[in-house]
Order: C-alpha cells, then structure tokens, then sequence
C-alpha cells in the first residue's frame, strides 16, 4: 500500500502478537495515513488509535495464534480502509 500504512499496520500486527504499543505511538502512524487517504478520513485519530491499542491488547490477551493475529488484522483492515465507491453494503458477492 504506502509507507504510512505499511507502518500503521505493521505496528498494530506487532501489538497484536504482543509486542508494548500504546495511544501515543498509533496517533501519528493514523494520521499519515489519513493523510495518504490508506485509512478513511471519517475516523477521528485519537478514538481509531485507542481502539487499535484495545483490539491489539484484547488480542495479545487471548495468548494468540497466527489465526488469532491474522484475523485482528483482517478486522482492523476492514474497519480502517475508505469504503469503496459502488461497494455492495449488503451480503453476497460483488456484482
């Protein structure tokens, strides 16, 4: 993607597997990459950067598998990224 999100991620998928994260150091990595349009310019940095750190803590929590990290990020992927013109909002496959 771009460097801004490669780095917001990257730091998250660290805090998921257990490595020390916290508000302060996700703030400025959201913002880059609001700032790159990589994560939706509704979300406020400081509420998606504590929510982050909750989801990374609630997933270290649980003494993670690859799975378990993996899915965090699939969640924290959907969550974070701009929705997409003309994207169908209900269930079933694209058209």
């Amino acid at each position: 993607m771009t460097p801004a999100w490669d780095a917001l991620i990257g730091a998250f998928e660290r805090a998921a597997g257990g490595a020390p994260t916290d508000v302060a150091t996700l703030e400025p990595l959201v913002s880059a990459a609001i700032s790159d349009g990589t994560v939706d310019n509704e979300l406020d940095p400081h509420q998606t950067a504590r929510l982050l750190s909750a989801l990374a803590a609630g997933t270290h929590g649980l003494g993670p598998s690859d799975s378990d990290v993996a899915t965090a990020l699939m969640v924290a992927t959907r969550w974070l990224h701009p929705p997409r013109l003309g994207a169908r909002r209900e269930p079933g496959p694209a058209v």
